[in-house]
């Protein structure tokens, strides 16, 4: 049989997190076609879990790789085999009580995974694209539409810190993101657990005293593909255009849509609780260089709750089957 003589193929991309909610969008969103006729390597470090919820959910894209990002010597290894051409890092410990609960796995998984991805990067594939997904909670309460950075939690000072050595690199785009969707079987998200808890007649408290404005997780690959082909670098934050709203009302939209029983939804205080870690009230961000660097408008907060509910529906109708 004939081998295929890949010599001089784009180099690959390389994408972190894959086994993760956002890395299954970005799968999701290039599974038939790579990026630009690239092809895209998910790379996992929690092997036999993540690699199955790839195959479940439709997005496999083969080979896998294995890699814990904070040891050098594997990701040097690992940047050496392929030298990608694009590295999109989700990779993250995005749990916020769990990042306060234990700083030494915060530090390790956002900070020291960066930090070796740059200096592999730097020392064999200096002209690769690295696309660093990072978070809203980088700014202080209310910072985000004032570009105010203050972090009030230990994630949010982890990513804060990833940011500055991912700038280091010289070809960097960084995302302060905050979008919605479907989760993970390990995390399912929002809007399931909104969804079961309503269907069941279970209380719970929407709370009124948290503002945001997030884009729909489908969105972020479509923007980062934008990003990459126009070579486009700096720091920008992605979420919904607007004034945004208080996850309450999100959620009641949401309800509203989904027709679901809101007669055990009480609105509440999120600073009325007592909570691991502190977090800002006001997660607000200005999107408008974004919408500047696209050349066009972002969806809106109602569009965005649009396409929450459109997926929503998709995939019970899928499950039905």
């Amino acid at each position: 049989m004939a081998r295929t003589d890949n010599r001089n193929a784009p180099a690959p991309v390389l994408l972190t997190g894959a086994g993760g909610a956002l890395g299954l969008y970005f799968c999701s969103a290039w599974a038939k076609n790579g990026l630009a006729g690239r092809r895209i390597v998910p790379l996992v470090r929690d092997g036999r879990q993540q690699k199955g919820t790839l195959a479940m959910t439709g997005h496999y894209l083969a080979p896998v790789e294995h890699v814990d990002l904070a040891d050098h010597a594997q990701t040097e290894a690992l940047i050496v085999r392929f030298r990608p051409s694009v590295i999109i890092h989700c990779a993250a410990l995005a749990n916020v009580d769990r990042c306060e609960d234990d700083l030494d796995k915060a530090f390790r998984d956002n900070v020291e995974g960066t930090r070796s991805i740059v200096d592999a990067l730097q020392s064999n594939a200096p002209d690769c694209h690295l696309v660093h997904i990072s978070t809203d909670q980088v700014y202080r309460d209310g910072g985000g539409c004032r570009g105010e950075i203050g972090p009030v939690n230990v994630y949010g000072w982890t990513k804060l810190w990833s940011e500055d050595i991912a700038r280091q690199h010289k070809v960097t785009t960084v995302l302060r993101l905050n979008y919605v969707g479907r989760g993970t079987s390990a995390r399912p998200g929002l809007v399931a657990w909104l969804v079961d808890s309503l269907r069941a007649e279970k209380p719970v408290t929407l709370f009124q005293d948290v503002l945001f404005n997030p884009c729909h997780g489908a969105l972020v690959p479509q923007v980062v593909e934008r990003m990459i082909m126009a070579q486009t670098t700096g720091t920008f934050n992605l979420g919904s255009r607007g004034g945004g709203l208080s996850k309450a009302d999100f959620l009641l939209g949401v309800a509203q849509k989904l027709c679901l029983p809101t007669q055990t939804a009480n609105l509440g205080r999120l600073s009325d609780l007592s909570l691991k870690a502190p977090r800002s009230l006001d997660m607000r961000m200005d999107v408008s260089a974004t919408e500047t660097a696209l050349g066009e408008q972002l969806p809106s907060l109602m569009e965005t709750l649009e396409m929450l509910v459109a997926e929503w529906r998709k995939e019970e109708e899928h499950n039905a089957w």
